[in-house]
């Protein structure tokens, strides 16, 4: 008898075992699809970054040079570590050096190993919430976890925010189950571990240390009279603390191992302190902004997740019946971790969107435990419905919840990190946009345009994906530059920020040639302008240059042209501009302006004295006074737009003249440039 009951014993622990394995491999799955599914679609702005400190800091390992492994005072290690790894094996195994010049090669691999890394941390978590839940309420909760879009988005590109997310929460669930087990030395061990590895990632994982010391603080409510408990609990912190400097030493050589390891941790604390009282724009002063994060949340947060975990916390402190002891303090111990970190986060003054996402693992754990909680209240009235059909209405409900969160992932997919809740409008915010959509333009100018000269404002996330030469955006008036290309999160900065100019100049006034959308959302915008690469040579006397113009339907009210002057070295005389009804009709207006009045390379206006209509105008320049070696030159372009090309003493030559023509609308000063601003049948 009693061997059969051990048989039997037997086989219900190996029936556990096996459908505990089954459901960590349906975690495993889908976590893993989502995150490492179409890597290398896009480079966000950092990872250009995180992969070259990730090379040098391997290098500096390899080396010798424990000093050079200070690459940032994020601090990001455990990134270091991962990435620089990958960087070496692609190195070793393609030989391959690593450089800038060569980046697009090693994207795919970093990204790769971040996705694991962020996949492997929810297998795990997963592990820890089956000792603290009904493992139906883990295994949701995971599911939750492995298909939230943010923590999707960002658990697969280079960088800390998602790795700090799963860390930071494993470390926080690791203290409380050594607090539950009784203040047990094996879940000190593996917290401290934890809380090491989120320390060496990001900054904000100092969270950890006063939630250790408040986890304990409650737990040991009723016993911290005796002494004997005290001194238990200070030798746990003591241990605790010990192991985690120990790792930290040992995973970082920078802390100790350098000739000035008391320089490095100065650097490292005036750098932490910087973060925390000084704004993204230096310009900006100190605020606490409160609503920020609560915004953050109402917009990043998916709507079924936001419902269910407000209704966990609802019911466990007004419903208790609906969950059981364990789920009612789990509970509130979640709540109490979001409500702490994002109080945190808020009295900080840099503040973005990503900062607050270690908060989203405890609602994905809260959202699941609200669902049950929910279910268990909407089947409690119903004594006529029999088990089987409510746990079968508990699982059909989770399919569907699991399976809204996967249909979003899908629709985002390979953008999940620019995930919004649906219910609320788009509003061009910056803190959406990160590089993702700036392949769609890479590849749009590799098709139309592949050896052009762009200005772009994230350069180099955009270079990686097109053969056309990409400078930064604040080279957009140089005149080989064919193409300018804005950014979303240039949108929502402060009104003195730079960004503004651009858009102002080119959202505000033109039309796109090309628009690259993220899950049906505009990204990027590609401004097309003309490029006046060459000069007509000097303007002396005997030189003229024209064009035919027309300012069809409109009024002209004046005209822009692109004089240079060798640097400023052209100053005598003057420049000559006649405005003609036609090529040999008469003269319209003329203008007449000194040489050394003229800005080198930048568009002069010249406006008339009453604005006209001009079939087939013509311009005429030429110069009075100047002499060879003195004298001021005109800029012109290979394309054609005009009726026809440009003449050199009446000679043809192929090309535009630099002018652009100015109109009257409305009471607004607007260039034939500014598309968006004129009359639809003039704008085409």
């Amino acid at each position: 008898m009693l061997g059969q009951r051990n048989d039997m014993h037997l086989a219900a622990f190996w029936r556990r075992t096996y459908r505990d394995i089954l459901m960590a491999a349906a975690v495993l799955s889908a976590a893993a699809v989502p995150r490492m599914i179409g890597l290398d679609a896009f480079l966000t702005a950092d990872e250009k970054n995180w992969i070259g400190r990730s090379h040098e800091f391997i290098q500096a390992f390899v080396d010798g040079r424990f000093n050079d492994m200070l690459q940032t005072t994020h601090p990001g290690v455990t990134i270091l570590w991962l990435t620089g790894g990958a960087i070496a094996l692609k190195t070793w195994t393609d030989g391959l050096p690593f450089s800038f010049a060569v980046l697009e090669h090693f994207v795919r691999l970093p990204q790769f190993i971040m996705a694991a890394a962020n996949t492997v941390l929810i297998v795990v978590i997963y592990g820890v919430l089956i000792r603290l839940l009904p493992r139906r309420t883990a295994f949701l909760a995971a599911l939750l976890l492995a298909m939230d879009p943010l923590l999707v988005g960002y658990g697969r590109v280079v960088h800390v925010d998602a790795l700090l997310s799963h860390l930071l929460f494993l470390a926080a669930l690791l203290v409380l189950q050594y607090a539950r087990q009784d203040f047990s030395r094996k879940w000190l061990l593996l917290s401290a571990v934890a809380a090491t590895l989120a320390l060496l990632t990001k900054a904000p994982a100092v969270f950890v240390l006063p939630w250790f010391g408040l986890t304990v603080l409650v737990f040991g409510r009723g016993r911290w009279r005796t002494r004997p408990f005290v001194l238990a609990r200070t030798a746990d912190a003591v241990q605790w603390l010990v192991i985690i400097i120990g790792l930290a030493i040992l995973l970082w050589p920078a802390l100790l191992w350098v000739p000035n390891p008391k320089g490095n941790a100065l650097l490292l604390k005036r750098d932490i302190s910087q973060a925390a009282l000084q704004p993204h724009d230096g310009n900006e002063e100190y605020e606490v902004n409160p609503l920020f994060y609560l915004e953050t949340l109402l917009i990043r947060v998916s709507p079924a997740v936001q419902v269910l975990a407000v209704t966990a916390v609802a019911a466990a402190v007004f419903a208790a019946r609906s969950l059981d002891r364990r789920q009612r303090m789990l509970a509130r111990w979640l709540a109490a971790y979001v409500f702490f970190f994002v109080l945190m986060m808020t009295l900080g003054a840099k503040k973005g969107d990503r900062y607050i996402l270690p908060v989203f693992p405890a609602l994905d754990v809260l959202a699941a435990i609200g669902f049950f909680a929910a279910v268990r209240l909407a089947v409690s009235k119903r004594s006529s419905v029999s088990e089987d059909w409510k746990r079968l209405a508990a699982a059909g409900g989770g399919v569907v919840l699991v399976g809204s969160l996967a249909v979003t992932v899908w629709r985002y997919h390979p953008y999940a990190l620019s995930y919004t809740h649906p219910w609320f409008p788009d509003n061009l915010s910056q803190e959406r946009g990160w590089g993702e959509g700036l392949e769609q333009v890479g590849a749009w100018l590799n098709e139309h345009d592949p050896q052009a000269v762009v200005a772009s404002w994230y350069p180099e996330e955009l270079g990686t994906f097109t053969t056309a030469r990409v400078s930064h955006i604040n080279a957009h008036e140089q005149h080989q530059v064919r193409y300018v290309v804005l950014y979303r999160n240039m949108f929502g900065r402060p009104p003195e920020h730079y960004a503004n100019n651009f858009i102002d100049e080119y959202f505000v006034k033109r039309e796109p040639v090309f628009t690259a959308r993220v899950a049906g959302e505009p990204f990027a915008w590609v401004y097309k302008k003309p490029v006046f690469e060459h000069i007509v040579g000097e303007l002396v006397s005997g030189v003229t240059v024209g064009q035919v113009i027309t300012s069809r339907s409109l009024p002209l009210a004046g005209i822009d042209l692109l004089p240079a002057t060798y640097s400023g070295t052209a100053k005598r005389g003057e420049l000559v501009v006649y405005l003609r009804k036609a090529v040999d009709g008469a003269v319209v207006q003329e203008w007449r302006v000194p040489v050394e009045n003229i800005e080198d390379n930048h568009w002069l206006t010249l406006r008339l004295q009453s604005p006209l209509v001009l079939t087939n105008g013509f311009v005429e320049i030429t110069a009075d006074g100047t002499v060879a070696g003195d004298a001021p030159t005109l800029r012109y372009g290979r394309q054609s737009i005009r009726p026809g090309d440009f003449t050199l003493n009446g000679v043809p030559k192929q090309g535009d003249l630099a002018i652009r023509l100015r109109y009257m609308v409305d009471g607004q000063d607007v260039t034939e440039e500014d598309t968006k601003l004129l009359p639809e049948v003039l704008a085409r």
